[in-house]
């Protein structure tokens, strides 16, 4: 994969790339971290995931040769391998670990698709709890106090993500704090009690 691609470098919060734009490449992060989104005429923007170095992002768009499906933006300062989709065909037909490897990348963003679902579905609280989860999973890190998320991303964002208002995010916030479950502050979330989370998850299912 580096010996076909360039290397490039994103400052933070640049755009990477736009949803419904023409696709030539794939991205490989190398360092730092992007973020995965979709937008609406609302203006509203719902994070689908944030990638961090190994990643591979554009996958799709690169096989099928469709319009990007999603926007893609660096969180902080990006460094990714910038692969042609024509070199990453012949790589994958010269490399057929290089081919199973993009299909694992696919059957993953497929879980994670289910697993959304989750948390665009219910009650406020249900879909808060279920992707506080998913996210402590996928990108939480320990700390002294529990589990931090620490992903630059705003609570409209995130309200976003789950289809609710952000004043019924800040509602289901208040009421986890008050629980001891998690503490909040600018674009981070420390689960306080993991186990705790899991089981009001449970009783809410």
């Amino acid at each position: 994969m580096r010996s076909a691609g360039t290397r490039r470098r994103f400052a933070p919060g640049a755009v990477i790339w736009s949803q419904g734009e023409p696709s030539q490449h794939v991205f490989v992060v190398l360092a730092g971290r992007i973020r995965v989104s979709t937008g609406s005429v609302a203006g509203r923007e719902a994070v689908l995931a944030i990638c961090g170095p190994g990643e591979i992002v554009g996958e799709l768009s690169a096989v099928d040769g469709r319009t990007r499906s999603a926007n893609v933006a660096a969180v902080d300062e990006v460094e990714a391998l910038v692969v042609p989709a024509a070199r990453l065909d012949r790589l994958c037909e010269q490399q057929p670990r290089i081919a199973w490897a993009m299909l694992r990348v696919v059957a993953d963003r497929l879980r994670q698709t289910d697993r959304r679902g989750e948390y665009t579905d219910g009650p406020a609280a249900h879909r808060a709890v279920a992707l506080l989860l998913d996210l402590a999973e996928q990108y939480g890190q320990p700390v002294a106090a529990g589990v931090e998320i620490a992903l630059s991303i705003s609570q409209q964002q995130l309200a976003d993500t789950m289809a609710i208002s952000r004043e019924s995010l800040a509602r289901v916030l208040r009421e986890l704090r008050k629980r001891g479950l998690v503490d909040t502050g600018r674009q981070r979330i420390t689960v306080l009690d993991l186990d705790g989370l899991r089981e009001l998850g449970e009783q809410q299912a």
